[in-house]
């Protein structure tokens, strides 16, 4: 959790955890359990090394409805624990999870909570063999939390949870280094993209603090020109994710939006990784999760995500950020929302869907032919089921 907003002290009761964070941490809760259970689905799998990486750890509790919860820190301790134990309870053949740990707080004070609540908890053993505490800033960790992860074996297999306050304690280089060194790293990091839109400027100071995001003079004056455009929030969005995606390179991103109740600003929460399955689960994570759809102008700039002012029994709407998430949202798209993508794409043929993809598309097969479904959504499906045949 960031820790610009929140404060901690040894012997003092944690901060409030308001609901759009308490969102932010079921969606982690969840990640972290889908992504063990994928990769222990494998019978034949003995082992899963993995480190998580929680670059702005907090105090680790907070306090909500009363009661004391955990934080992100003891929230990864206690998904793999929990994991374990299920695997522990399916298999006749042990398998192990070798997990370590690495806790990046700046803080002094909340570093000292942090210290507390791990040693209050019941993986105080695990301490400090495999969870490992870093007294420093994200970006002076990181070259090390590197090189403990690719000492740990070949196939590099992390999460970072980097849940930045604002938008340029991340910086854009930060995640190129994590992309670079790392065969198999997977990141969410959260961007509060309305409080840069917000403060847009071309006043030293502003411009001094998008350093990190990497947005020249010459970005902003072209994000401030859209200002008096119609549609003015949708056009800049757009621009910053496309800048966003561009200056990182991941191949596969799965944007959610999650707007706070106290300040009535969205901001981005971002999961960027190497391989499609691994997009395939968040985007379906997201699905679950998500109680609001927001769509700034026209089509194009689309997400789905949790806006504590709203019903949680929304039907979903449509997801867009990139082709094959396109495509998993035909599974459920209907023709009043649909945005003719399709009808852009005509070359593009159904092979190119991922297996997750084609696995989607056949077990909706028996609603080909439901009332409502949008067109789009019954070419693809019959195209990706004809080229498994």
């Amino acid at each position: 959790m960031s820790t610009d907003k929140y404060d901690w002290s040894v012997g003092e009761t944690p901060p409030l955890l308001d609901d759009h964070s308490a969102a932010k941490h079921e969606m982690l809760r969840q990640y972290v359990a889908t992504y063990v259970d994928v990769l222990m689905s494998n019978p034949r799998r003995e082992v899963l090394k993995i480190t998580l990486v929680d670059g702005f750890s907090g105090g680790g509790e907070y306090k909500r409805s009363g009661l004391i919860v955990p934080g992100s820190p003891l929230i990864v301790l206690n998904e793999i624990a929990a994991a374990q134990t299920r695997i522990d309870a399916q298999r006749t053949k042990p398998a192990k999870i070798d997990a370590d740990f690495v806790f990046v707080e700046k803080d002094r004070a909340n570093f000292a909570y942090l210290q507390d609540a791990l040693s209050r908890s019941p993986h105080q053993t695990m301490l400090p063999d495999r969870i490992h505490l870093r007294q420093t800033s994200f970006e002076d960790a990181l070259p090390s939390i590197i090189n403990h992860i690719s000492a740990r074996g070949r196939a590099d297999r992390a999460i970072f949870f980097l849940d930045q306050f604002g938008y340029n304690s991340v910086s854009l280089q930060c995640l190129r280094t994590i992309l670079s060194g790392l065969a198999n790293p997977e990141i969410i990091v959260t961007f509060n993209v309305d409080w840069l839109i917000d403060y847009l400027s071309t006043d030293e100071a502003f411009l001094k603090a998008v350093k990190p995001v990497e947005l020249s003079l010459t970005d902003v004056q072209q994000l401030l020109n859209q200002k008096d455009q119609r549609d003015a929030r949708w056009l800049i969005q757009n621009m910053l994710y496309t800048h966003f995606v561009e200056k990182t390179g991941a191949p596969y991103y799965t944007p959610f939006f999650i707007k706070s109740s106290e300040s009535h600003r969205s901001y981005w929460l971002i999961h960027i990784s190497k391989h499609p399955t691994a997009r395939d689960e968040m985007a379906a994570l997201h699905w679950r999760l998500q109680n609001h759809f927001v769509h700034h102008g026209r089509a194009g700039l689309r997400m789905l995500g949790f806006d504590p002012g709203k019903i949680t029994d929304q039907k979903p709407f449509d997801f867009v950020f990139d082709d094959d998430a396109r495509e998993i949202d035909c599974l459920t798209h209907d023709r009043a929302t649909c945005s003719g993508f399709w009808g852009l794409q005509e070359g593009r043929s159904a092979t190119h869907a991922t297996p997750a993809v084609r696995r989607r598309v056949q077990s909706n097969s028996s609603n080909q032919t439901a009332p409502g479904r949008c067109d789009h959504y019954l070419a693809r499906k019959q195209g990706i089921r004809n080229s498994n045949q």
